[in-house]
């Protein structure tokens, strides 16, 4: 195993768990910054858009992480292979297009 590689056998059982929630947190993030902010005269706006905000955030963290198992690019940024960052870049942009579908409808 090359330094700071995660071992194979984790590395398939992250991908195969990535591969199968991918497209419900996806369609969840569409779900997410589709809702509306609360009215500005809400009592509790800075709580609730605070909120709303740490959400969304959270959820492209996750979808980073299961991007990111999905293609096997589990390590210190820069250390992927040629071949990885050829799999990054098709999810990347599958997911793209996915978002700019969503956002066309």
């Amino acid at each position: 195993m090359t330094k700071n590689r995660v071992d194979k056998e984790w590395l398939d059982i992250l991908k195969q768990f990535a591969d199968g929630y991918w497209d419900k947190e996806v369609n969840e993030a569409h779900e997410l910054f589709n809702a509306a902010y609360p009215s500005s005269d809400d009592k509790d706006y800075i709580k609730k858009t605070t909120f709303l905000d740490n959400a969304k955030r959270a959820k492209l963290q996750m979808l980073k992480y299961l991007a990111q198992s999905k293609s096997g690019a589990i390590h210190p940024t820069g250390q992927n292979s040629q071949e990885e960052k050829g799999q990054a870049a098709k999810l990347l942009e599958l997911a793209t297009q996915r978002i700019n579908k969503s956002i066309n409808e």
